[in-house]
Parts: structure tokens; C-alpha cells; sequence
């Protein structure tokens, strides 16, 4: 094949898959706790720099773009107060976490609630590890700081320290993957989290996706673009092709 047709159609299809990127961010923009997720090329450039200077021995160098690198953003989002006493923010490094049904997983999405049972859940219904349960007769929850959860009983005056959310984190760069908009494994299965040491919680508060619509809709824009100029230079490969196989077959 040749090699620019091969190059235009490997950037047609790195520019679909970044376009579902890119609407997947678009769609999460208003999800608690949402890391946007990107595309890197750098390292199909690099092997594509590579094989030109030494080319296999084939002949037949890396084409560009023919490979994807997906990675996920986990710089912080806004922190948004709702006044929600079941809303909690961490501010700093680290994950909540929860116990899902295939196992362990991390999260910084914060919108809790409570199930039947009083055990505190996520959005999903993923409680959290270790379990913290509130009375059903609780008239006031807080939480402080250091994760401390405590509940004022009726005809008490102090509160009753009822559990405490964990809070960990993991070597950085995180090697984490997503199982969920917001829900983080290790790659590494063998990889244990840690308690985290730098982070705090708000009480009444939400970090928001670390999506910013503007940015998003800008590249929505320029890939749309990309994609319209490999079309048209895979168009312009067809058409000198059918002219080169009409135009020869008359000589």
C-alpha cells in the first residue's frame, strides 16, 4: 500500500477514536469525580522517527499513527460546595475506597448516600471499605477532616463517632484504569493503595469532572477538521490511482 494513503487512513481512524474520546468527555462534563481521558501520539511518532532512521529489514517502515496510546488526566477538578451534609470532597491526592461486586475499586466521586440499611453507598450502590454505617434515628451527621464520621442520637448531647472514611493513593503517575466513569483498579493487580497523607475532606462539597466544555468542543472541532483533510487526501490517492490504471491502459 502506499505509504501516504496508509498515513492518511491511520489518522482517519486515530481521529475516530479520539472523536469518541473527546464526546465521551463531553458527555461526563457534570459527572462527579470524572478524569478525562486523551489520546497521546507521541510515542506512534517516535516509533515512526525510528524506523525511518533505521528502516527493518524488509524495507516496510512503522507507518504513522499506527498504533494508540489512551491515558487518563487525574489533575483535580473544581471543588463545588452544595451543602449536601452526604457530599464529600477530598482535597489533595487520594481515593475513596469501595467494594464493587467484582472486587475493590477507587473512586473520587463523592455523591454518598444512605441505603436501606444506613451503610454509606455510592451512586452506584457500591458501599464503601471499610463499611460505615449511620443510624436510622441519626438527627445529625457530620464529617470532619480526617474522615471521622459521626451522628447525634436523639436525647444525646455528643455525637457518636459511627466510622471513618479511608482515604488512600497509589505511587504517581497513577498506573490506574477506569471500570467506570468513575472508578479506578490498578493495572497492576498486585499493587496495594496506601493511606493517603496529604488529603482532606470537605463536608458539603463535590469535586467536579476535571472537563472543561470549551476546551473539549475546540478539539471536537479540530478533529472534525483532521478527519475532513485525511478524507480528502485519501480521495486524492484513489483518484490518482484510477487515472494512473485508465490513462496507462490506453498506452
Amino acid at each position: 500500500m502506499n505509504s501516504g494513503l496508509y498515513a492518511a487512513l491511520s489518522g482517519s481512524i486515530n481521529s475516530m477514536k479520539r472523536l469518541d474520546i473527546i464526546s465521551n468527555n463531553i458527555a461526563n462534563a457534570n459527572t462527579p469525580g470524572f478524569k478525562k481521558d486523551r489520546l497521546a501520539f507521541e510515542s506512534q511518532l517516535k516509533q515512526a522517527s525510528e524506523s525511518a532512521v533505521n528502516p527493518p529489514a524488509g524495507g516496510d517502515a512503522t507507518p504513522v499513527f499506527s498504533g494508540d496510546r489512551f491515558y487518563t488526566d487525574f489533575s483535580t477538578g473544581t471543588i463545588q460546595q452544595t451543602g449536601n451534609v452526604l457530599d464529600i470532597a477530598i482535597e489533595g491526592d487520594g481515593f475513596f475506597a469501595v467494594t464493587t461486586p467484582n472486587g475493590p475499586a477507587y473512586t473520587r466521586q463523592g455523591n454518598f448516600r444512605m441505603d436501606v440499611s444506613g451503610r454509606l453507598v455510592t451512586a452506584d450502590g457500591n458501599a464503601l471499605s471499610p463499611e460505615v454505617v449511620i443510624p436510622n434515628n441519626a438527627t445529625q451527621i457530620t464529617i470532619g477532616s480526617d474522615g471521622t464520621v459521626s451522628a447525634y442520637l436523639p436525647g444525646e448531647t455528643t455525637p457518636v463517632t459511627v466510622g471513618t472514611l479511608q482515604v488512600v493513593d497509589f505511587p504517581q503517575p497513577y498506573a490506574l484504569q477506569k471500570v467506570g466513569s468513575a472508578l479506578f483498579v490498578p493495572a497492576d493487580p498486585q499493587v496495594a493503595p496506601e493511606p493517603a497523607t496529604n488529603a482532606v475532606i470537605s463536608q458539603g462539597a463535590l469535586e467536579g469532572a476535571n472537563v472543561s466544555t470549551i476546551s473539549e468542543m475546540v478539539m471536537l472541532i479540530e478533529n472534525s477538521r483532521y478527519f475532513e483533510a485525511c478524507t480528502k487526501v485519501v480521495k486524492s490517492f484513489d483518484d490518482m490511482t484510477a487515472k494512473a490504471a485508465n490513462d496507462l491502459g490506453k498506452v
